[in-house]
């Protein structure tokens, strides 16, 4: 992951760049493990093994990289922790279990060489109902030079300038009267809980 930004704006991007370099290993992860179930289901154990062991390498590398995004300083959306999010959680478990598989089938069934190489990915969907089309990132726009980059900077944009007067004035919102039976709630928010 590469960004047009350098020397003292990369401050600005650390934190984005760690998510996203979080999420290419997490999704190679997920991509090796899926392959490693196929080609276990072809009888290719050995490859197979090979596979997992890079899926099982690419999530703990993800792991190591969600908690420097954690503790990285820069501009976000509110607290984010990946590592804890459930879709990143199961991962873990699901490669142990797939490689477990694996190894003791080889074990007991196959008795394959693990090999050296890593097998390729297969990138071409051979599936679906429609097929993907090529996406060719545009070039860069004349406009975008360094110089640009240098002139832009978080800190000298203005925001909006709201005083404590600002906020007495607002008027209180209009509400309608949906109707219905009011007696019986004793609650602000006229939920009830059946």
């Amino acid at each position: 992951v590469s960004t047009q930004s350098t020397g003292s704006n990369t401050e600005y991007v650390t934190k984005w760049r760690r998510y996203l370099q979080s999420k290419i290993k997490f999704y190679g992860a997920y991509a090796r493990s899926f392959q490693g179930e196929y080609l276990l289901t072809q009888d290719k154990c050995g490859e197979s093994i090979k596979t997992l062991q890079e899926a099982q390498k690419l999530y703990k590398e993800a792991q190591v990289l969600c908690k420097q995004y954690e503790n990285a300083s820069g501009n976000s959306v509110g607290e984010v922790r990946p590592a804890k999010h459930p879709f990143f959680q199961k991962l873990g478990p699901i490669i142990d279990l797939r490689l477990q598989k694996s190894e003791r089938e080889n074990g007991f069934i196959y008795y394959q060489k693990v090999p050296e190489e890593l097998p390729e990915l297969e990138l071409k969907a051979t599936f679906g109902l429609v097929a993907p089309i090529p996406f060719e990132v545009p070039p860069v726009h004349a406009i975008f030079t360094e110089e640009a980059y240098k002139d832009f900077t978080i800190q000298q944009t203005p925001g909006p300038k709201i005083t404590s007067q600002d906020k007495d004035d607002l008027p209180p919102a209009k509400e309608t009267d949906i109707g219905g039976d009011t007696k019986g709630i004793k609650n602000d928010s006229g939920c009830s809980i059946q």
